[in-house]
């Protein structure tokens, strides 16, 4: 049970080192400190570098994640050779669909794979832009060739 009282602040690099062996959690940060969660809360409030433990401990820990991510977005291939040559012949975990479309979404945004699109106004949001902003968007998937029409046009 943590003490009562006036609690004594670690220094920096205590604190940093108990928050990455709790892996961030505020609450067993506290416990290892023997002080309550709201004394970890006022620490962070009160002090930005105790604060900026816990953003890069969640870093770390995203970093983590998106390893993860990219592993179910792609899967687990099942391969053997044939003829000197690797062949896919399964897998051992298929891969995950709404994964890959959030990675290609997060990191191929500026390629133009994008849920949404944010528009913008000399670093302004159109909202608070000075001069009213006219969006047309313009509908040209008819003009996109298909697959079968450039094998008819060809054959």
């Amino acid at each position: 049970m943590p003490k009562r009282g006036p609690y004594k602040k670690p220094s920096l690099k205590k604190f940093r080192e108990v928050v990455i062996a709790c892996k961030g959690f505020k609450g067993d940060v506290a416990k290892a400190l023997n002080v309550n969660r709201l004394t970890v809360l006022n620490w962070c409030k009160d002090d930005p570098e105790f604060n900026a433990c816990f953003a890069e401990c969640d870093g770390k820990i995203l970093d983590e994640c998106l390893k993860s991510a990219r592993q179910l977005a792609i899967g687990i291939p099942k391969t053997k050779k044939v003829d000197g040559k690797t062949v896919l012949t399964g897998w051992a975990e298929r891969p995950d669909g709404q994964m890959l479309r959030y990675l290609i979404g997060k990191y191929g945004r500026d390629e133009g794979f994008a849920e949404s699109l944010d528009i913008t106004s000399n670093g302004e949001t159109i909202n608070a832009a000075p001069t009213p902003v006219v969006v047309e968007i313009i509908d040209r998937r008819e003009q996109v060739r298909k697959p079968e029409e450039d094998a008819a046009e060809q054959g």
